[in-house]
């Protein structure tokens, strides 16, 4: 959505860059955070879109690291709704037991080296955090933000929507964004964009990125600086060739680690998801 939906063509215009969200919105420490200065930001950013364009801010951080739980997202709620009181808000979701193993192949884009097993279990010692599946009961977060901007003001889109009726969802999204001269998809922006890796890549991918300094893993094992970064590509590039593909497509570790781990799990979350979402919304592949 940032790179190819909310953009000038469309007629939309993001006010804040990713970086800058991070940088104002959620870097700062709950003791210096100053809820005037992007409100300022905003406002002198707000001022310089033209008429008939959507002011747009979207940052997939607000909602939380999912690699350490997502501890920070009711925090960072707060802080919208002290700097934006009057936005209306988009949420995102995808089935739980399909964005997981998503979001384990991007941790190990990241430099994760946890196996999925270890990775999933969210182990923890005292004040250090993993994983925690409660971040993806995705009706807590949605409450949260109906209780502080209102529910007419919170629009939750499965990414099943986008899927099944791209130009349908992404009309339905300008309707409740204002956009009174929304006009439909341009062609660049169907395409795919930042496809994981392949499930089968992730023991030899994993084991990489003990040789590459990271995000993740400032210290690698044996540290090969930005040949580390070159053996990963590298490794992600051929580990997607048809000829490799042939032969491992059909293991997917990680997704079915997940449904085993899971299995049930989110039920009940999902139960009062469906009640507290709007019934024009297609919530059939949340049970």
């Amino acid at each position: 959505m940032q790179n190819l939906l909310f953009q000038p063509v469309h007629g939309y215009r993001q006010i804040l860059t990713h970086r800058e969200v991070f940088e104002g919105l959620l870097r700062p420490h709950g003791l210096q955070f100053d809820p005037e200065a992007i409100r300022e930001a905003i406002a002198a950013r707000q001022h310089d879109v033209p008429p008939g364009m959507v002011p747009v801010i979207s940052s997939e951080l607000i909602s939380g690291n999912p690699f350490f739980g997502g501890r920070e997202n009711d925090l960072y709620a707060e802080r919208m709704r002290q700097t934006m009181p009057d936005a209306r808000v988009l949420i995102s979701i995808r089935t739980q037991l399909r964005i997981l193993p998503s979001v384990y192949m991007q941790y190990i884009r990241r430099g994760g080296t946890m196996t999925p097993e270890r990775f999933f279990d969210g182990e923890v010692e005292w004040g250090y955090f993993g994983f925690a599946p409660e971040h993806f009961e995705y009706d807590r977060l949605i409450a949260l933000y109906q209780e502080l901007f209102g529910r007419d003001n919170v629009y939750v889109l499965p990414q099943e929507m986008l899927q099944a009726d791209l130009d349908l969802a992404c009309a339905d999204l300008a309707r409740f964004a204002g956009h009174a001269e929304w006009r439909g998809l341009s062609s660049d922006a169907r395409r795919v964009r930042g496809a994981s890796d392949p499930e089968y890549a992730v023991p030899v991918l994993r084991r990489v990125n003990h040789v590459r300094p990271s995000a993740l893993h400032h210290e690698p094992l044996l540290n090969l600086g930005t040949g580390g970064d070159h053996l990963f590509r590298a490794t992600s590039y051929l580990m997607r060739r048809a000829f490799v593909a042939a032969l491992m497509k059909s293991r997917t570790p990680v997704s079915q680690h997940v449904r085993a781990r899971f299995a049930g799990y989110f039920s009940e979350s999902n139960a009062r998801l469906r009640r507290i979402v709007s019934n024009s919304i297609d919530m059939s592949a949340y049970t």
